[in-house]
């Protein structure tokens, strides 16, 4: 899948939301979880701001986690990265995270494509919201936070 300049810019914003600032009462960020990390892109964007992190970044895609792992092992951070080949309703953690990332499928009742590799990107079949809301909340630690790209026709919703 192409890289969106959403992803991109969602990418930076939570990056430097995290980015540890000695000041801060804010909570340090030691590991985060990235549902549905495609290519990597916020995985990478993360760890590049904030290299202290240890990231799980999770792809249900074969050919997308082959991908991501290929961009993390091009990267300075390939051991503070782990990609895994998962899907997020079954998959077991051994612990809790700090923080949660997320761009998940957008779309539920829009035109699907003829790509079957497409649709599971960009509709919601294999992920509702409520199904990732519930992941979020069973494996979001007692402090963390966690961040979703979604658009805001759903902002109704996501409420």
């Amino acid at each position: 899948m192409k890289v969106t300049t959403d992803a991109c810019l969602f990418g930076a914003w939570v990056a430097h939301e995290v980015e540890s600032d000695p000041g801060s009462d804010r909570e340090k960020v030691e590991n985060a979880l990235d549902i549905g990390t495609g290519t990597g892109l916020l995985s990478l964007m993360l760890i590049q701001k904030n290299p202290e992190i240890k990231i799980l970044a999770l792809e249900i895609d074969k050919s997308a986690a082959d991908q991501a792992a290929a961009n993390i092992d091009a990267s300075l951070w390939k051991d503070q990265v782990d990609i895994v080949e998962g899907d997020v309703k079954v998959h077991s953690f051994p612990e809790k995270f700090d923080l949660i990332v997320s761009n998940p499928p957008f779309y539920e009742t829009e035109l699907r494509s003829g790509t079957q590799q497409k649709n599971i990107a960009f509709h919601s079949d294999n992920l509702t919201l409520h199904e990732l809301l519930h992941a979020i909340k069973t494996n979001l630690g007692a402090d963390g936070n966690f961040y979703l790209l979604l658009p805001y026709k759903r902002n109704d919703e996501i409420k």
